[in-house]
Formats: structure tokens, C-alpha cells, sequence
């Protein structure tokens, strides 16, 4: 991977604690604390797949799916849009 022009760096604790982060996801994760949410929802999608034991489960758990990954998808456009109004 070849290092960004621009990296994007996370403070903490009054400018103690400084992070890469690798995309704008990464950086709003870390900056919001967030990113210990993430073993948890993938503690969450684990169980939704082995919840599949059936073409009807299979379909519910994809309705899932893709209601979280529209809301993520519509955030991640509204926050695309408020960083790059200036």
C-alpha cells in the first residue's frame, strides 16, 4: 500500500494520544470511540449466520443486511457531504 499524500491522524486526551487512521470510516470510529463496538458486531453478524439453517432464514437475515448496510451507506454519504462543504 503506498502511503497517502494527505493521512488522516486522530488526537485524544488533549493532543497525548495521536493515531493514524487509513480512511475517513477508520477516523470517525476511533475519534467517536467506537472502535471497540466493532468485536461486538461481529460477535452480532456471526450469530446472524449461524442462524441460517434455511432459504427463508437465509432471506430474513439478508433483509438484515441490507437495512443496516442503506443507513450506513446514507450516513457515510450525509458525513461525505459535510466534510466536503467548505
Amino acid at each position: 500500500m503506498s502511503k497517502s499524500k494527505n493521512p488522516l491522524y486522530v488526537v485524544s486526551k488533549n493532543g497525548v494520544d495521536v493515531e493514524a487512521a487509513n480512511n475517513i470510516v477508520e477516523m470517525l470510529l476511533k475519534k467517536l470511540n467506537l472502535d471497540a463496538l466493532i468485536p461486538v458486531l461481529n460477535a452480532i453478524v456471526d450469530t446472524l449466520f449461524q442462524s441460517v439453517t434455511s432459504y427463508p432464514i437465509f432471506i430474513e437475515v439478508k433483509k438484515v443486511f441490507d437495512r443496516i448496510f442503506e443507513q450506513i451507506i446514507n450516513l457515510l454519504f450525509e458525513l461525505q457531504m459535510k466534510f466536503t462543504k467548505k
